[in-house]
């Protein structure tokens, strides 16, 4: 089991800095490629759901992102003193219809409620907290 925390700043820049750490760690726990593109996606899209609706100002703040790796899963905690969101609450896009009808946002959540076996959420201490497993075949061993 490898445990991954990163403390980071709601500044777009700090993708890149994510990208990175993610890919070098998910790659010494052995995590296959196809999963790794899964746990990014998941991990990029909740980042960035709280960089664009957590705070009304520009102000600095820190994001809390732990990752485990066990056997066949990664589980992922992110932590923000943003507002109160449950993504879990939020509706659906609409997938059906012409597409100038449809709504522009939306997608983020829905993906990562499609790519994980478990997507739960509290609000403790005035921050968010949102956890999300991803479960995936092992390919290698870890390095």
């Amino acid at each position: 089991m490898g445990i991954l925390r990163l403390s980071l700043q709601n500044q777009l820049n700090e993708l890149k800095r994510l990208g990175f750490a993610l890919n070098e760690f998910l790659d010494e726990e052995g995590v296959p490629p196809d999963a790794v593109r899964r746990i990014r996606l998941v991990i990029e899209e909740l980042f960035v759901n709280v960089m664009n609706h957590a705070y009304d100002h520009a102000t600095v703040h820190a994001i809390t992102l732990d990752v485990r790796t066990e056997s066949g899963r990664a589980t992922v905690v992110i932590d923000d003193d943003g507002r109160p969101f449950d993504p879990r609450t939020a509706p659906p896009p609409v997938l059906k219809g012409p597409i100038e009808e449809r709504q522009e946002r939306g997608y983020g959540i829905y993906i990562v409620k499609h790519l994980t076996s478990d997507f739960s959420y509290a609000r403790e201490d005035d921050r968010n907290r949102v956890r999300a497993v991803i479960e995936y075949q092992r390919a290698k061993e870890p390095k």
